[in-house]
């Protein structure tokens, strides 16, 4: 979740209106209250590193123009946090009343009783159309005021499957109980990661004070110097001091400025959405890679022909120049595959687990050929090419086994291959066995999905507890800059 400094400021109107959202009326009044008081604190920690008036004012500006987006992504993700909150009350609530009382209007009404502000006032508005709409498509309208609030995949697969049940009747437990399943891991795994980024938040935050404390360190030894040795070792008073200060302030103010808006996520929504997953694909395996991969070798090709001719002309600095711009361009267009290939592989791991679910869903009323049919018109679109390709050799030969193991294997994910192959003896087993058999697979794929968005989370936190380390960096700087002018000054 980015915004740009511009955005920011042209929504900072909406930060009272957020702060009520979050169910905190008086935050932001606080918010203000604390912001005076960190502004004060610098004050006086520029006093003590005995800055200039200039320094000091060009600090306390820095800090007041970034006071507003630090408030407004403080609440900002105050606000996603609830929102998520929100989320899995509803799921949870929505699944256990439909099971209680297998009608969408009777659960919408249990599940507005447990929950409070926005999320009560936008289930409280599907029920008013539930009740006074008559049109044909009165569950999708309705149910789509809750979609259209909170954007998440998962209430999406929850309401289909609900309106599928409402219209249709049929066995439904073990397919609630499937998607119940997997809205534990994910709410788990979400808080879980919660829970880790405050945790180096708070530490980012407290480096930042020890380091503003152990840059004062220069002064309190020439202050105590001073009084015992009755000679003056003060550095203050250069200019040089003065900037270094100043530069060690400005860097901290930046700093946390980073920590309170580079932590920021959107637990509801990914940032993938389906133009950038097909750019990426069409990357990877569209046409247009082939075309870029022969313009890399013609254009590196010319280029280190001419850096051959600047060899020749005995042009030592065009030869290297020339040679390196070759190795950059015949380079670029593999790196570019690979990571785009990378992001396909993660939203692979995602899409996959979605899908396997909806097809186990719909197993309760279809044979296996006939669910992966149902499938396809809500496929995720890094999906849709592969899983086209596999409906259609299915219906040339449903007997054989060469579209399971066709099926996925561009992406390279042995976990997901292992899978799509085991379907393929689902497909032959009597239909008495083929809900223990695919109970089994979809726990063994939501337990590979977990623990590859658990590593991947670590990955990100590890990343962030990296960062915790810059003030100390900051600090060992000014530091060094601080002894280096009482050397060159005094001895």
């Amino acid at each position: 979740m980015r915004l740009r400094i511009k955005d920011t400021y042209r929504n900072i109107g909406k930060i009272r209106d957020m702060a009520n959202d979050s169910g905190r009326k008086h935050a932001f009044r606080k918010s203000v209250v604390m912001s005076v008081i960190m502004l004060t604190a610098l004050a006086v920690l520029c006093s003590v590193y005995r800055m200039n008036f200039v320094c000091i004012a060009a600090a306390e500006l820095m800090a007041l123009f970034i006071a507003p987006m630090v408030i407004f992504y403080y609440f900002l993700q105050l606000q996603e946090d609830m929102r998520f909150n929100d989320v899995d009350v509803y799921l949870h609530q929505m699944s256990y009343s439909f099971q209680r009382s297998p009608k969408v209007n009777s659960a919408l009404k249990d599940t507005s009783q447990i929950l409070s502000g926005k999320a009560r006032r936008v289930v409280e508005k599907a029920v008013r159309i539930l009740e006074t709409d008559t049109s044909s498509e009165v569950y999708e309208e309705a149910l789509a005021v809750i979609e259209k609030a909170y954007p998440c995949h998962k209430i999406k697969t929850l309401h289909r499957l609900l309106i599928s049940i409402e219209e249709k009747g049929g066995k439904y437990h073990r397919s609630l109980d499937i998607l119940i399943d997997d809205f534990n891991c994910w709410v788990k795994r979400v808080y879980k990661y919660q829970e880790d980024i405050r945790l180096v938040r708070r530490n980012s935050i407290i480096g930042i004070i020890l380091s503003c404390v152990l840059a004062s360190v220069s002064v309190v030894i020439s202050a105590v110097l001073e009084g015992s040795a009755g000679v003056s070792l003060s550095i203050s008073d250069r200019w040089e001091y003065q900037i270094a200060s100043l530069l060690f302030v400005i860097l901290n103010i930046m700093y946390y400025l980073y920590v309170n808006t580079a932590y920021c996520r959107n637990w509801l929504a990914s940032d993938r959405t389906d133009k950038r997953v097909m750019k990426d694909y069409r990357l990877v395996f569209g046409e247009s890679s082939r075309s870029v991969k022969i313009f890399a070798v013609v254009a590196s090709f010319l280029m280190a022909l001419l850096g051959v001719l600047a060899l020749l002309m005995r042009n030592v600095i065009w030869t290297i120049g020339l040679w390196g711009c070759a190795l950059y361009i015949i380079s670029v267009p593999y790196f570019n595959r690979q990571k785009a290939f990378k992001r396909l592989q993660e939203d692979v791991y995602i899409a996959f687990s979605g899908w396997l679910r909806d097809v186990v869903i719909r197993l309760q009323d279809a044979p296996l050929q006939a669910a992966v049919n149902e499938t396809y018109s809500d496929c995720p679109a890094v999906m849709k090419e592969s899983l086209g390709k596999f409906i259609y050799e299915l219906d040339e030969n449903p007997s054989s086994v060469k579209p399971y193991y066709s099926f996925m294997n561009e992406f390279e994910i042995l976990d997901i291959c292992s899978t799509v192959r085991t379907l393929y003896s689902v497909s032959e087993l009597p239909s008495d066995d083929i809900d223990e058999m695919m109970n089994t697979i979809i726990k063994r794929n939501n337990e590979l999905v977990d623990k590859h968005e658990e590593i991947k989370n670590q990955s990100n936190i590890s990343a962030m507890k990296f960062a915790e380390y810059i003030p100390m960096i900051f600090v060992s700087i000014k530091i060094a800059a601080d002894m280096l002018l009482v050397i060159t000054s005094y001895l």
